[in-house]
């Protein structure tokens, strides 16, 4: 095939130099719309390996991203990738919010998002960051509801935490916070949601985080890890009972324990992606 194209190309040549009319002219009085391809790198090269990387493209894969050989589908590598990706996700939720709420509008909660907004705020659901507050919630639901827990318990904890989230972003608390003295039934599951949610991530922290450190031959490692595991869980069971005290108070006290909140969560995800991408990646070598 490669000689017939360098022939093709030859007797192309020879025929334009014995043209009594210049290579380019005769080239545009043929074929003009050629020549202007060739000019811009139409070439026939270029449309041969142009073709290749479409079927490439098109044929079944033969190697992963990233090759590991016992992980052939690269299902441990997704999961790891999802479980960094809540805990980042998690953690730029508070930073999304008061940097794109704005500095100088800074709210109580991070629930007020919802509704604050500098035009008008008095006015329910017309918050500047309520698409962001709702999707990201969404999305961290959407993660823990899809994600597979090692154990039974774990996963249905983990699905009640995701649905409590989503409830979270779809029933907002009311506005103007102060403005009424009893509770709203969206207020109400609200509150109730973010509790469940806070209550069910300290419950995967301090009893189920413990099922995958049999992955773990070190003691010393496990116990490490057990004790982390721990202090998360029990920040966790913390949270809901600070922000329900200082709820009432003026101030930044129930932000504060908010973003606190967030950042265990966020922490915890991170943690148990390092121990088990450690711990499998210790038993691949040891092997």
């Amino acid at each position: 095939m490669s000689q017939l194209i360098r022939r093709t190309e030859r007797e192309s040549d020879m025929q334009c130099s014995a043209s009594p009319w210049p290579v380019d002219q005769a080239a545009e009085r043929h074929n003009p719309e050629g020549l202007r391809g060739a000019a811009t790198g139409g070439s026939w090269a270029g449309r041969r390996f142009l073709s290749a990387r479409i079927v490439h493209l098109l044929r079944p894969a033969t190697k992963q991203i990233f090759a590991r050989p016992a992980d052939p589908l690269s299902v441990a590598l997704s999961y790891e990738i999802l479980r960094n990706g809540i805990g980042v996700l998690a953690l730029a939720f508070p930073i999304v919010m008061l940097v794109g709420g704005g500095l100088g509008d800074i709210q109580s909660s991070l629930s007020a998002y919802y509704h604050f907004s500098p035009a008008a705020p008095t006015q329910y659901g017309a918050g500047t960051m309520r698409d962001a507050f709702v999707g990201m919630l969404c999305a961290i639901g959407s993660f823990l509801f899809f994600y597979r827990g090692h154990s039974l318990q774990e996963d249905l904890a983990l699905n009640a935490a995701g649905i409590s989230v989503v409830l979270v972003a779809f029933m907002p608390m009311d506005w103007p916070a102060a403005a009424t003295s009893s509770t709203s039934i969206a207020g109400t599951i609200h509150w109730v949601s973010a509790t469940v949610f806070f209550v069910m991530i300290a419950y995967v922290c301090i009893f189920r985080a413990r099922d995958t450190l049999c992955l773990t031959c070190d003691a010393a490692r496990r116990r490490t890890f057990e004790r982390i595991y721990l202090v998360l869980g029990s920040l966790m069971f913390l949270t809901p009972a600070a922000a329900a005290i200082s709820f009432d108070r003026s101030g930044y006290a129930t932000l504060i324990i908010e973003i606190c909140g967030i950042i265990v969560f966020s922490s915890f995800w991170l943690v148990k992606g390092y121990e088990i991408r450690s711990s499998l990646r210790r038993t691949i070598d040891a092997d």
